[in-house]
């Protein structure tokens, strides 16, 4: 269930930030797409969303330092942008550089986001185990 749960949530982030990306990139070249090929960056995107979601069981193996499983699923997250980049000629239209800027920022608000999330759980838990110690 964790795995689905985790495919799952890379799925619906890497469509989300893959429809602003493709929006950007054809609004700023003035570009149009078919729908076959909307159609493919669609498939590609959901594939990597899917895999970039199962390479957080990094962060189960407890036996690592934090930074290290952080520094394993970053370098993972990008052979797999890098794989996907390939496969979806994203490099012919914006560059290599764009899409690993991309890939930075889109790596930084989710991590901010699950930093948030993660911190409001823990205050709950506090709150919790506060109000069973009076």
């Amino acid at each position: 269930m964790k795995f689905i749960r985790m495919m799952t949530i890379g799925l619906l982030i890497s469509l989300s930030s893959s429809y602003v990306l493709v929006t950007l990139s054809v609004k700023s070249h003035n570009a149009v797409m078919s729908g076959s090929e909307l159609l493919e960056q669609i498939i590609i995107a959901a594939i990597l969303g899917a895999v970039i979601g199962l390479l957080s069981i990094i962060f189960d193996i407890e036996r690592l330092p934090f930074i290290i499983q952080l520094i394993l699923h970053l370098i993972a997250v990008t052979l797999c942008v890098i794989i996907a980049g390939y496969f979806g000629r994203w490099f012919e239209h914006s560059g290599i550089k764009y899409v690993l800027i991309s890939e930075a920022i889109i790596y930084l608000i989710v991590w901010c986001i699950l930093f948030v999330l993660q911190k409001n759980d823990i205050e709950k838990i506090n709150y919790e185990i506060q109000k069973r110690k009076e």
